[in-house]
């Protein structure tokens, strides 16, 4: 190192004695003054301005002094040394004209000195190199200058912005400020690209030195990640490591590079151990999982910024086994027909080795009941059935299927409310009708009670409020009196004498009501 700093120090020195004094800096001078990184950029600007050039810049000259690191304060120096020399040009070329003869002419008339060109200004890029994002807006800033001052107000085109694609559409523009400093703002466009960007004038024409930046357009912030597999599935034995391939893009599907990532389980009991890896220059990465450490089934999320992209499934696979899979008996459910059962039936599903099968579809069918056709088990390796009761009075059935294991759990239906009342004599229905009864003769009616579906409802309930319907009506009743009831399960046989000839309504009401015509007739002989 130290022989190398010795090398360069040889390089530069002459140029340094020669900045020292007057002598014009010559091409090389400036050339080794620019290359050597132990001078700063502002040195070399002042020995520029005190002792000027021994060349004039040409185009070639300006973009090489760019290539090799001269900024804008060095390039406004340059600038003011090719005007200085201009100027000198012209004054040379005025005092050069012959004096005039002395004999009998009159005196020459003196040539006015004209005044001192302008400098030309000098427009030079803030940095060599500007970085926006996909779907952002990129920044460049640039510096005019004539000679040490700053121009305002100068209208700079930043050429070539119009083929960025997904951009403005246009070459933007921008106005310089009272620093000389204008800044261009413009969409950076929505594909991953380099572009070369030069600075022109209004007109397009190109500046002294064609002043440019390199444009490097990143991508955006990921938003989406594809995960392969979609699913991890863990066999009844353990089973050896499973790699977790990701692709990682920004919102308009740019692959994001250089981008930390985390996958971690969504829960801290499911034996997964959290892994960090970072994309490589096509999004990728590529995380290991120990699938003989799951304990329990669940969700893997893939993270990024802190925020998820991705989850996926970790599920055990494998057969059902019939010692750990079927419904979880609750005692035995009853319900009314037609109606949801208050609590859903369970139904879990198990390997041989125990452990839950989660993500399973279990297939389901009822009779005289109604079910959906399918459960999925969930991380217990639970499904629950929604289950609706049948319409008949009696026994349900739901039976599920998983694997070779089939399981059946028995539900209770018990009828509805009574909606209407039923009379009937020896077998035949007569409410609504008339029927003959002799006197002294004794008869029944059988009394039943019926459901919205047709089901026999129990009339066991209604026994007492008989017994006080049909009490008070043998002291309204002349023709009839109410000698007792009998009730069952589903019918009560109401039993009355006949005391009297004549007709009358017989009306039975609990609730609901029943009405049959009754006429009382002399005995046969």
């Amino acid at each position: 190192m130290k022989r190398f700093l010795a090398g360069l120090g040889g390089l530069v020195l002459p140029a340094l004695l020669a900045a020292q004094g007057t002598e014009p800096l010559r091409k090389t001078d400036l050339i080794r003054l620019l290359s050597s990184p132990m001078i700063p950029r502002g040195e070399v600007a002042d020995l520029v301005r005190r002792n000027c050039l021994a060349f004039r810049p040409t185009e070639r000259d300006w973009a090489d002094l760019r290539g090799l690191g001269a900024d804008a304060e060095v390039l406004s120096g340059i600038g003011g040394c090719a005007a200085r020399q201009t100027s000198r040009a012209v004054v040379t070329l005025a005092s050069g004209q012959p004096a005039a003869s002395a004999l009998g002419t009159s005196p020459p008339v003196p040539v006015a000195t004209p005044p001192a060109l302008p400098a030309v200004v000098t427009v030079a890029p803030t940095a060599p190199r500007a970085v926006g994002l996909a779907g952002g807006e990129a920044l460049i800033r640039v510096g005019a200058r004539r000679g040490d001052a700053p121009v305002r107000g100068v209208v700079l085109v930043l050429h070539g912005s119009s083929g960025i694609a997904g951009g403005a559409g246009r070459d933007v523009q921008a106005i310089t400020d009272d620093s000389g400093l204008a800044v261009f703002r413009f969409p950076a466009g929505r594909q991953v690209a380099n572009y070369h960007l030069e600075v022109v004038s209004r007109t397009g024409a190109a500046l002294p030195g064609r002043p440019s930046v390199e444009l490097a357009v990143r991508p955006g912030r990921p938003v989406v990640a594809d995960v392969r597999p979609a699913r991890l599935e863990v066999g009844a034995a353990p089973e050896g490591p499973v790699t977790i391939q990701v692709a990682v893009r920004d919102s308009f599907g740019n692959a994001v590079a250089n981008e930390p990532l985390e996958l971690r389980p969504e829960r801290g009991d499911m034996g997964v151990v959290s892994d960090a890896r970072v994309t490589d220059s096509l999004g990728r990465a590529a995380f290991v999982v120990q699938t003989a450490a799951l304990r329990r089934p669940g969700r893997i999320e893939l993270r990024a910024r802190g925020e998820r992209l991705a989850a996926f499934d970790a599920v055990f696979s494998g057969t059902a086994a019939s010692a750990g899979t079927g419904f979880v008996s609750s005692g035995g459910q009853r319900g009314v027909a037609r109606m949801l059962l208050t609590e859903p039936l369970l139904f879990q599903a198990h390997t041989v080795s125990g452990r839950p099968l989660s993500g399973r579809v279990v297939s389901v069918r009822g009779r005289n009941a109604q079910v959906r056709d399918s459960a999925v088990t969930d991380s217990l390796g639970r499904a629950r059935i929604e289950v609706t009761l049948g319409a008949q009075a009696g026994m349900a059935v739901v039976t599920a299927s998983l694997d070779s294991v089939q399981a059946a759990e028995t539900l209770r239906v018990d009828p509805g409310p009574a909606v209407e009342l039923i009379l009937e004599r020896d077998g035949v229905r007569v409410d609504g009708g008339r029927i003959l009864v002799e006197r002294d003769v004794p008869f029944a009616l059988t009394l039943k009670a019926r459901d919205g579906y047709g089901n026999m409802v129990p009339t066991a309930s209604l026994s007492r409020t008989l017994l006080d319907v049909l009490r008070r009506y043998n002291v309204r009743s002349q023709l009839l009196k109410f000698v007792g009831v009998q009730t069952d399960s589903l019918t009560a046989a109401l039993k009355f004498k006949p005391v009297a000839l004549g007709s009358t309504d017989l009306k039975i009401s609990a609730g609901l009501a029943a009405t049959v015509s009754v006429e009382v007739v002399r005995p046969s002989r």
